[in-house]
């Protein structure tokens, strides 16, 4: 922009930004809004009178993958029997005469198996290189077998 002698001065940029131009934007289209609402307003309004004044109701098909209830007892339940008290009377317990005398015990029974480990490789003492590689490894584990110990 010149200044009109031909210097060739150019103005310098506000630290504001241009908002005038924003604001009449900014009525035109509240404006503008108010009087669609207004429109959408009267439409809906209208729709109705024009036709008949009378609404109807709608519709709609039945749903076919619907779950009916499960269908309520017409009676009340009927109530928990009522039992006599009973009483409670340690029974006799009689052994028989060759009743094996005895009890069970417990033994260990140790097992073993073969796994494979993956070992890294290395460098030996001598200065030679050791491959990495799978070796087998043996496992010693067991269980608990119950036993019948009887004289």
């Amino acid at each position: 922009m010149s200044d009109g002698r031909g210097m060739g001065r150019v103005r310098a940029r506000s630290a504001r930004p241009n908002i005038g131009g924003m604001r009449r934007v900014g009525a035109g289209m509240r404006a503008l809004g108010a009087v669609l609402a207004l429109l959408v307003g009267m439409a809906a309004v209208a729709g109705p009178a024009a036709a008949g004044g009378v609404l109807k109701p709608t519709t709609f098909a039945p749903n076919p993958f619907a779950m009916t209830p499960p269908p309520a007892p017409f009676t009340p339940r009927p109530a928990a029997p009522v039992r006599p008290p009973h009483h409670h009377r340690t029974p006799v317990v009689v052994a028989p005469c060759c009743a094996p005398s005895g009890y069970w015990a417990y033994q260990w029974v140790p097992t073993s198996y073969t796994t494979y480990v993956g070992v890294p490789g290395h460098v030996a003492a001598d200065g030679t290189m050791v491959a990495g590689g799978y070796q087998p490894h043996v496992v010693a584990s067991g269980y608990y077998q119950p036993v019948w110990i009887g004289y």
